[in-house]
């Protein structure tokens, strides 16, 4: 019994000298200490990087510290020990900048950069990759003059021909002051990306299971916040692994799996805020998308070729419209909107969100019907706010399919004259089989329209037209009384103001939506429906 006790000490010795602290400190370290300890720290970046590190090791840099350079730590955590990269002591959080140093044998500059590593947790720091005296590439064409600068990344993380890479956490980041390449969506805040070997026969079918960012603060960054990509992205609607496609590849869709981005704040990325690709049923939760597209077109966040892509509860606002053309499309902005369900999704769903003041738009479905192997279907669209969205509020582009659009409250203020309520237009085609149910059009500006062009088999049942509307289409249980809102007009002093369209007690909306297959059973305060569904977002029997 004595020899099993003193074996299990010395098993358990073992594993807790094996999880490893390291303290990096820039004012008092030396690279050479053992870095082990807060009095005895490493002092660089560059040291960390040839530390192979093991799961449960954890490497905190001093808070109120700055570090320059490019950090390329080594190892993998387990699916029971991550591999922690993070802060210590007090004050503000650690700087990270590379300044656009471009590492050994990288095509581009990194602040961090992982590489086929998994069970990795970075936390607690601010990130920046910002070159000061980069003097951009200048580009002139026929109508504009644009500055392009090196690409650049404060977090890039690729898995290469590895199988599936597991749990990797961005937990807590400042990532700001990327002042990266304009020309490439491939760059910016944080980019992931699936590759592979130029080598047919080494290629290894790859993924991320488990690409967690929670409670991050991505601002100021060239081109986009947050984006992905994988080279195992080919498909069709219907077509399944080895089908040769209608454009001659061959079906090769491996997705991605567990990317959750929750209670993140993006604010002026160049472009796009965030972009999930390549993905089964990514969740985007909890965000805010506030003044996004201010240098090139972007819609402010979107999935594209995913599968089952959820995102409730976010705010989009204030996406900038760029009236002239962009040197990478010769073209004007034509994406400035809160919300999109991108080509090649499938059953999207887009619920109980917030999307106001986006300079064009205040969502779009899409789908490039010039292409032959693209679609957009099943997308569903509920229970949202759209409030005061200029040039139009829905727009359905291109060759989709099967759209649901149902309890919405969709809002064109005073200040807004001749928006498009419902915008459907070519890319190659016109949607079909767009319905929308139990929504709320509410108009205060003058020659607000619909414009739903050759689309077909449009349907439209149960919805409510109010104000100055023109081209109203068809609808049987159409209603035009006044919704009565709590309060139409905005107020200053209204600190949430989407609860002025909760539905006043005498209301003609209430009770007097229709069931829909697969309706939720919460309104958008989170409140249960009960028996028929009032019209709009709020079940005003739940709210009294």
């Amino acid at each position: 019994m004595k020899s099993e006790i003193i074996c299990c000490l010395l098993f358990w010795g073992v594993i807790a000298h094996t999880q490893t602290t390291y303290f990096v400190d820039n004012l008092i370290g030396d690279d050479t200490n053992k870095g082990i300890s807060k009095k005895m720290p490493f002092k660089s970046m560059e040291i960390i990087n040839k530390v192979h590190l093991k799961p449960g090791d954890s490497v905190l840099f001093r808070r109120g510290g700055q570090w320059i350079g490019n950090l390329i730590p080594r190892g993998s955590g387990s699916k029971k020990a991550s591999i922690v990269i993070g802060a210590y002591g007090y004050g503000k959080a650690p700087v990270l900048d590379a300044k656009g140093m471009v590492a050994i044998n990288e095509k581009a500059s990194h602040t961090i950069r992982l590489f086929n590593q998994d069970y990795i947790e970075i936390r607690d720091l601010k990130i920046r990759n910002y070159k000061a005296s980069e003097e951009p590439r200048k580009l002139v064409l026929k109508h504009t003059t644009t500055y392009v600068n090196a690409p650049k990344n404060g977090i890039y993380i690729e898995a290469k021909d590895c199988g599936t890479l597991h749990n990797i956490h961005l937990i807590n980041l400042e990532i700001c002051d990327v002042n990266g390449d304009m020309s490439t969506k491939n760059n910016g805040g944080v980019f992931a990306e699936i590759t592979w070997n130029k080598d047919v026969t080494k290629r290894v079918k790859s993924n991320f299971e488990g690409l967690y960012t929670e409670g991050c603060y991505i601002h100021d960054v060239d081109r986009t916040g947050w984006s992905n990509r994988s080279v195992w992205n080919r498909r069709s609607l219907y077509s399944k692994r080895g089908d040769t496609l209608a454009n001659g590849s061959i079906h090769n869709w491996y997705p991605s799996k567990q990317i959750v981005h929750r209670n993140n704040k993006f604010e002026r990325a160049g472009a796009n805020a965030l972009i999930v690709r390549v993905a089964s049923s990514p969740v985007v939760t909890y965000c805010s998308f506030k003044h996004n597209g201010l240098k090139g077109s972007g819609n402010a966040s979107f999935p594209f070729n995913c599968d089952d892509a959820l995102f409730q509860y976010n705010e989009a606002s204030y996406t900038f419209y760029n009236t002239e053309a962009t040197s990478w499309d010769h073209k004007p902005d034509v994406d400035a909107g809160g919300f999109d369900s991108d080509w090649n999704c499938k059953n999207t769903i887009i619920q109980y969100n917030y999307s106001h003041h986006n300079g064009h738009g205040g969502i779009l479905i899409c789908c490039n019907g010039t292409s032959k192997t693209s679609f957009n279907d099943g997308t569903i669209i509920r229970y949202n706010i759209f409030e005061s969205n200029n040039h139009h509020i829905v727009r359905n582009s291109g060759t989709t399919t099967n759209t649901k659009i149902y309890n919405n409250v969709f809002f064109a203020g005073k200040e807004q004259d001749a928006v498009q309520l419902l915008y459907h237009k070519s890319w190659g085609g016109f949607p079909d089989t767009t319905s929308y149910t139990n929504n709320i059009f509410y108009a205060l500006g003058e020659g607000n329209e619909f414009d739903l062009g050759k689309s077909t088999n449009n349907m439209f049942e149960a919805n409510t037209f109010y104000g100055n509307i023109k081209n109203e289409p068809e609808d049987e249980a159409k209603s035009k009384e006044n919704p009565l809102f709590i309060r139409a007009i905005d107020s200053e002093t209204n600190w949430k103001p989407y609860l002025r369209f909760i539905l006043q007690i005498k209301s003609p909306e209430i009770d007097t939506g229709i069931d829909i297959a697969g309706h939720p059973m919460k309104d958008f305060l989170g409140n249960p429906i009960i028996g028929k569904p009032d019209r709009g977002v709020f079940e005003k029997h739940n709210n009294n």
